[in-house]
């Protein structure tokens, strides 16, 4: 059934409004969600054009819709998300909260594919629109080189497969295997509806949403039937080179970490503040500052599936030595060499960004999400976090490195001289 959580705070003047379709993954669902959520975003049995849409939007104090699709590890989410203004910041009482609500219903469940009918230029259109999006992903080297060690991290699975799909897969779809696709997701997703914002006059959203979806409220699958974390990483080590067409290189490596416990992810926060996340970690002052070798450097922690990816751009010659830079700095971090301001700043701003977390109200409703996904439940606060961060200590950092595993060097090595 369809779950709904709200998130009321009348500092705000606007309503975000998400509707999410959270399903097991694999590269061959992640394939035709894409082109599914893109071809739902243009039509409904109302609204027939994107033109006619984007009239509807205006006439509600130019509501902002969008969909979006998301990996939580090995769970895709198809989020449909528009965020309006409350009528009661405004002279109008035109109920535009609703009417958002009503949208999001239309847009998901009254269009044609709900009637299992596929228009034949809108099906061609947008299949090649996300055939250019995964042709496109080689212009940012750098994302590029990252979403590769993804997919070698984690072969063949969900969390491996470029967001946008499997360039073969999405090439070999038919209009039929859209409208199956439709059916999988709505039938076989856990559907969460999130409020977050000033929610004043609407006390009452959420029987609003349950008379305004009725019979949808039925489908769906309970969320202990997904797993963010299906343990599929590498176990081997790997290095793997790549040649592409620029002048620069690009380097990462990638770690998986052992024996995660849910009080581990605050001091694993920490230990990738420390290492690359931020402007004062050692891979900037270090790698990037001190020995010259990247434009860029930086470390990603994947807290859905206990991995860690450092990146940096560098010059091809520079290969090996920036190898036993990134070494050397893990070493210096598992050996406790982390100075008072090292460690006082990692928390600072991972306090910080918490901070700005509660400025907004998509973050807000992400952060619920995420919460739902990894522990079920939506009784963890940002205060709480903020907490645990800054009772984080350095032994907890040098026990986290000592679980962090070199398990893949990937180069994606510029060919053109400068």
């Amino acid at each position: 059934m369809i779950n709904i959580y709200k998130i009321n705070d009348d500092k705000f003047k606007g309503v975000y409004l998400s509707l999410n379709f959270m399903i097991n993954s694999s590269k061959k669902i992640i394939s035709e969600n894409s082109v599914l959520s893109s071809i739902l975003s243009k039509s409904t049995n109302k609204y027939k054009t994107q033109e006619d849409i984007e009239k509807h939007l205006a006439s509600l104090y130019g509501a902002n819709f969008n969909v979006n699709v998301e990996k939580y590890g090995d769970i895709e989410n198809v989020e449909f998300k528009i965020q309006c203004i409350n009528e009661n910041v405004i002279d109008e009482k035109d109920k535009i909260v609703s009417k958002c609500i009503e949208f999001l219903h239309d847009i998901v469940f009254d269009n044609e594919i709900s009637n299992n009918i596929l228009d034949d230029n809108l099906f061609n259109r947008e299949k090649s629109f996300i055939l250019e999006k995964i042709s496109a992903r080689k212009d940012e080297k750098l994302k590029y080189a990252v979403n590769r060690t993804e997919e070698m991290m984690s072969k063949s699975s969900g969390f491996g497969t470029f967001i946008f799909g499997d360039e073969e897969q999405v090439k070999a779809l038919t209009k039929e295997d859209i409208i199956a696709a439709y059916n999988n997701l709505i039938n076989n997703s856990c559907i969460t509806f999130l409020v977050s914002g000033n929610l004043t006059n609407y006390d009452n959203i959420e029987e609003e949403i349950k008379q305004i979806f009725k019979d949808k409220f039925d489908l769906g699958i309970n969320i202990d039937s997904l797993s963010y974390n299906q343990n599929n990483l590498i176990n081997e080590n790997e290095e793997i080179l790549e040649k592409c067409e620029s002048t620069q290189s690009v380097i990462t490596a990638g770690f998986v970490i052992d024996d995660v416990s849910e009080e581990d992810t605050y001091a694993i926060n920490v230990y990738n503040a420390i290492l690359g996340s931020t402007p004062s970690s050692k891979l900037f002052q270090i790698f990037r500052e001190k020995e010259s070798l990247a434009y860029t450097a930086r470390s990603r922690y994947y807290r859905f599936k206990d991995m860690l990816v450092i990146y940096a751009g560098i010059q091809k010659d520079n290969y090996e030595k920036a190898k036993e830079v990134i070494i050397r700095i893990l070493k210096e971090i598992e050996d406790g060499n982390i100075t008072e301001d090292e460690f006082s700043a990692a928390k600072q701003s991972l306090v910080a960004d918490l901070k700005e977390w509660q400025d907004s109200k998509t973050l807000m409703a992400k952060f619920l999400l995420t919460d739902i996904v990894t522990y079920k439940t939506n009784k963890r606060t940002i205060e709480e976090m903020q907490q645990k961060i800054m009772d984080v200590s350095i032994e907890d950092v040098i026990n986290i490195a000592k679980k962090v595993n070199l398990k893949m060097w990937y180069l994606l090595g510029g060919e053109i001289s400068e």
